[in-house]
């Protein structure tokens, strides 16, 4: 599943940071006290004009960008292990590079990556390794085949794996709920009724045998240059456990002056 990089990242790290606070976990569909209308049993006519008048909003608040630049508290948690006070510095030039960079109180930078279109690299500082790999490669070293577009749209705030065969459709007076389908996956969305921004979303294998999902809830929307950007992300990714990862953003800035510094360092192991 091309779901997300941060985790691949932070399996890298090898800090040592005080558990954080449990991640809360919003239940899906969201939970609404007010009656639910199921769109899908009307009428052909009046299901596509729905569904066109949906897509169209959704779209309207899609997220435009020439670049971004973004700084945001960072957690994370699995069975195994947990960080927190960690910062992460988020740098992109839509549809070129984006440019991450991990850092840890007091031991300051750990982890630098930069992403391409086809490629990745990365150098951890404390455990002194550096990778160079086509990107197509790298998902074998972090178990996570995420693409360039699937990760520019989770980090920007974009619906992923969002397609126009929708199906399941409920509304409620706060949340309208609805599935839809790509080749290998089958999304859950939660959108607001008012306005269409996105609340919550869930991808997941069709295959059976994989039984591997990732869930996004996105919140605290902040207006700017007529975008409407979700400043707090909770990520959920089920496998043969769950790994959690908070990312609440304290900074942000869109089409802005960005560079993407990266010098190979020495004497490190390449893997």
């Amino acid at each position: 599943m091309r779901l997300l990089l941060f985790v691949g990242l932070i399996g890298v790290l090898t800090v040592s940071c005080r558990r954080p606070k449990e991640l809360a976990r919003s239940t899906f569909p969201a939970a609404d006290t007010g009656k639910v209308k199921v769109i899908s049993d009307g009428s052909g006519e009046e299901l596509n004009r729905f569904k066109d008048s949906m897509l169209a909003g959704i779209q309207k608040n899609h997220i435009d960008f020439n670049s971004f630049s973004g700084r945001a508290k960072f957690a994370f948690e699995n069975e195994q292990d947990s960080k927190s006070g960690l910062s992460v510095n988020v740098r992109m030039r839509k549809d070129s590079i984006i440019w991450i960079s991990i850092s840890a109180p007091v031991i300051d930078e750990v982890v630098r990556a930069v992403i391409t279109p086809d490629s990745l690299k990365l150098y951890n500082r404390l455990k002194k390794q550096l990778v160079l790999r086509n990107l197509a490669d790298a998902k074998d070293m972090l178990n996570v085949p995420f693409d360039f577009n699937t990760l520019q749209d989770l980090l920007i705030g974009n619906p992923v794996y969002l397609t126009d065969s929708l199906y399941q459709i409920t509304k409620t007076p706060a949340i309208i709920s609805f599935s839809c389908d790509a080749p290998d996956f089958t999304s859950l969305f939660n959108v607001y009724a008012d306005d269409y921004g996105l609340q919550q979303s869930k991808v997941m294998d069709k295959d059976p045998a994989v039984r591997r999902s990732c869930e996004l809830t996105y919140g605290d929307y902040s207006r700017t240059a007529n975008r409407k950007f979700p400043t707090t992300r909770r990520i959920y990714v089920e496998e043969k456990g769950t790994t959690k990862v908070a990312l609440d953003f304290t900074r942000f800035d869109f089409d802005v002056p960005v560079t993407f510094p990266f010098s190979t360092p020495s004497g490190y192991k390449r893997m």
